[in-house]
């Protein structure tokens, strides 16, 4: 079983995919990198990737303006997601059924994955949105930015519903813990 957390790491530094899995020796497990594909995603540089929670769709994002969907299976292209700006940042729900993404535009976007179709376009942030996240449970994400805040935001309805501030630089990354209680930020401020 290859886990989502490994498939994410492998993408981190170039748009190719290194699978990991455990292989038996006849005495230790092993872990063995093999390359799986390599897509040639965007016009320019790529700036993040995710996978949906199931492993079958890889999302990826660029200073392109664009957000691709590819099956994994392949390396077929299923649907290009169009921004105005460059995409920073994107994150699947954890039912697989919506993907956030934030951008250069100050925007953070929902969409979903069924039919590619934009179902909200939410603004609040000042300036770029350099990371996004969803809780565990799905009915809340979170956008953090040039601002120097995070933002979260109610996945039914798009509703701002608290806005963090105690950073005094970029808010860089954000992260949910596992049991949604917690939101961890980092920022260029240390």
């Amino acid at each position: 079983m290859i886990s989502n957390t490994m498939l994410r790491a492998c993408g981190a530094v170039a748009l190719s995919c290194v699978l990991v899995a455990g292989v038996s020796d006849g005495q230790q497990p092993s872990l063995k990198a093999i390359l799986a594909r390599t897509i040639a995603a965007h016009r320019g540089p790529g700036r993040e990737l995710a996978f949906s929670p199931d492993a079958q769709i890889l999302a990826t994002s660029g200073v392109d303006s664009t957000v691709k969907l590819w099956r994994v299976a392949d390396g077929r292209l299923l649907r290009t997601l169009q921004h105005p700006e460059g995409v920073t940042s994107i994150a699947f729900s954890p039912d697989g059924q919506l993907l956030v993404s934030g951008s250069y535009d100050s925007k953070v976007r929902l969409w979903r994955i069924s039919d590619g179709a934009l179902a909200r376009t939410l603004a609040g942030h000042v300036g770029t949105v350099w990371s996004v996240a969803f809780s565990p449970d799905g009915t809340r994400f979170a956008s953090s930015g040039e601002d120097r805040t995070v933002k979260l935001w109610r996945t039914g309805d798009g509703a701002l519903t608290n806005t963090l501030r105690g950073h005094a630089l970029n808010v860089w990354s954000i992260a949910f813990s596992p049991d949604g209680r917690l939101l961890g930020s980092g920022s260029f401020d240390k």
